[in-house]
């Protein structure tokens, strides 16, 4: 499946520039708190022993003992080393409907097994590999053989011609011939453009008709060489090779989805977390507007203040319960994300409960600059190291095509030996002899116009060109996000300060105005309104932690590092060296066209 460049999540323009502290076990769960510990392995086949190699250190984490690497070491040393082994996750997707433990970590692990869009994926490689063997096959030797006997019956006569040409019959019999051939063959066709054929012949006749029994054998060797079309190395194996680099190509599709579901669980994931926030906030923040709304209550009984106060009072109220319902809603819809990309296939993931173990984290590290994340971003981008491969098939398309053009002029030379005798064995031991044959010969074979190849030609240099062309463009593209997503994760880690003093203030706020309202020196909708300032600010900080998380996993998602982060290894993780234009690319025969 070729996926197009991923595209960003946030659109705020923030000037560019600034430092952004990352951590390579941030995004284990990106951010979370979970850096993957053991290695989880994806390939064509599926995952090997994925449940016991990838598991979140959690109690380091707790510690603060997570591995930090920057982002210019990573970048140096792909893929990364063995990561320290992991023990099974925890979650159990067995029965239906308990309340699962599910850390970020093994949301990673199950999903990335699970995962019904991988699962299909997964098998691309293996179809790839197969369309190798198939070029290679049309270098294998081949063997023929067979063999027929035949019996003809014919009449006789014993008539004569007489002197005046007339012809007086004779009394008439039959007579019987009685033949059979076999023949072996082994014919196998060269890179270099050489064609070689050895065949061996045999014949037995044996006639009632005064022939008696007579044995042929019939041995020769043909050679065939091709001289224009046809003889070139690069061009005879360019198949194989195009079908080598589609096979790395499927590599980095299968990367690229493996890419965007973790990524997606990442984001599942700290959706469901801040609902559930969200939800918590709320339904306390209903239950001080429910007790600001008695407390006004009692204060109109006592005559404290005015009936007119208890309006706003209960309006408040109502306004949280309503956002409330409106949370509880998302809450749910946030749950079902979550486990459609997590639960097997064939279970109703709908009846499972999910129980969170992996409360929000601010990830801490390093300092690294922008430029090595576009440095990197430009090395490991699964879909600038499938464009680069798609320019390698073009470039290979373009010397097959080129071949092409010329005329067919083959050489061959054929050596043949013959031996006879009465029977088979005397006659395969004259194959001895000083007789032999010996044919030689050119055969050449040219369209007029030459349309065709032609056409093809120029075909193959224009998509080869197109796909450069695209390679520039997406490099821009991937550069544009990655700067983008840098920026939004800068800008919402500053975010979280901003939020939460505006949480403290909105709370001291609240607290102030409730006290003057007790003394009668405040009304209601003051209370009120500093209640939904502190409600808004609560929700705000919540959700400023899981953006910055997010912003995060969109950074390592848009320079393709997502996967080392996570120590998930994939097919695909040594990118593509960077290529040159076409006019200063050469193959060992010459300039490409």
């Amino acid at each position: 499946m070729n996926k197009p460049h991923f595209a960003p999540r946030h659109n705020h323009k923030t000037p560019d520039g600034g430092t952004l502290k990352l951590s390579l076990c941030a995004v284990a769960a990106i951010g979370a708190l979970v850096g993957v510990s053991g290695c989880a392995s994806i390939n064509s086949g599926g995952f090997e022993n994925y449940e016991h190699s990838a598991i979140a250190h959690q109690q380091d984490i707790e510690s603060g003992a997570t591995t930090q690497t920057s982002v210019k070491e990573l970048s140096s040393a792909l893929p990364p080393g063995t990561p320290r082994p992991g023990s099974v996750p925890t979650a159990d997707f067995t029965s239906t409907g308990k309340v699962i433990d599910l850390s970020l970590s093994d949301a990673l692990v199950v999903g990335l097994k699970n995962n019904p869009s991988l699962l299909v994926q997964r098998f691309s490689p293996a179809l790839s590999q197969e369309q190798v063997e198939v070029q290679r096959g049309a270098f294998d030797p081949t063997l023929t053989a067979g063999m027929q006997a035949t019996k003809n019956r014919v009449p006789t006569s014993g008539g004569y011609v007489t002197a005046s040409g007339g012809y007086i019959p004779g009394s008439q019999h039959f007579g019987t011939t009685d033949s059979g051939n076999a023949n072996v063959g082994l014919s196998e066709k060269l890179p270099t453009g050489t064609s070689v054929q050895a065949t061996v012949n045999s014949g037995l006749n044996d006639s009632e008709n005064g022939g008696g029994q007579s044995s042929t054998v019939n041995g020769s060797i043909t050679v065939t060489q091709a001289l224009l079309q046809g003889a070139s190395l690069q061009a005879n194996l360019a198949g194989i090779e195009s079908a080598r680099i589609g096979k790395k190509i499927s590599d980095f599709q299968l990367r690229g989805e493996a890419l965007t579901i973790t990524d997606d669980i990442v984001q599942a994931y700290w959706a469901y977390v801040l609902a559930q926030q969200n939800v918590r906030i709320l339904k306390t923040a209903l239950n001080v507007a429910q007790q600001q709304e008695d407390q006004t209550k009692e204060l109109i009984h006592v005559g404290r203040t005015s009936p007119a106060e208890f309006a706003p009072a209960v309006a408040q109220t109502a306004v949280t319960r309503e956002q409330l319902v409106s949370a509880v809603g998302s809450m749910k819809i946030a749950r079902l994300n979550l486990l459609s990309l997590i639960a097997p296939a064939d279970r109703p993931f709908w009846q499972d409960q999910l129980q969170l173990t992996t409360p929000p984290y601010i990830p801490g590290g390093p300092t690294a600059p922008l430029k090595e994340h576009t440095e990197l971003a430009l090395k490991m981008s699964p879909v600038l190291n499938q464009t680069r491969l798609q320019i390698e098939q073009g470039d290979l398309s373009v010397i097959q095509t080129r071949n092409g053009l010329l005329p067919v002029l083959n050489m061959f030379i054929t050596l043949g030996k013959t031996g006879y005798a009465e029977s088979f064995g005397p006659a395969a031991q004259n194959l001895n002899g000083s007789a032999y044959q010996l044919v030689g010969g050119l055969s050449f074979n040219y369209p007029i116009f030459n349309r065709t190849p032609t056409a093809n030609y120029q075909s193959a240099v224009l998509s080869r060109d197109q796909e450069e062309a695209a390679l520039a463009n997406t490099v821009r593209s991937v550069e544009l996000s990655v700067r983008t997503a840098y920026i939004q994760a800068v800008t919402d880690r500053q975010q979280i300060s901003a939020t939460a003093a505006t949480t403290e203030a909105q709370a001291e706020t609240l607290r102030a105005t409730q006290g003057e309202f007790k003394v009668g020196e405040s009304t209601a909708i003051l209370v009120s309104l500093a209640q939904s300032n502190l409600l808004s600010a609560q929700l705000a900080q919540a959700q400023a932690t899981v953006a910055y998380l997010d912003a995060l996993s969109t950074l390592y998602l848009q320079e393709g590092s997502l996967l080392e982060r996570c120590h998930i290894r994939a097919p695909g993780a040594m990118p593509v060296k960077p290529i040159g234009p076409s006019w200063l690319r050469r193959w060992p025969d010459g300039i490409l066209h």
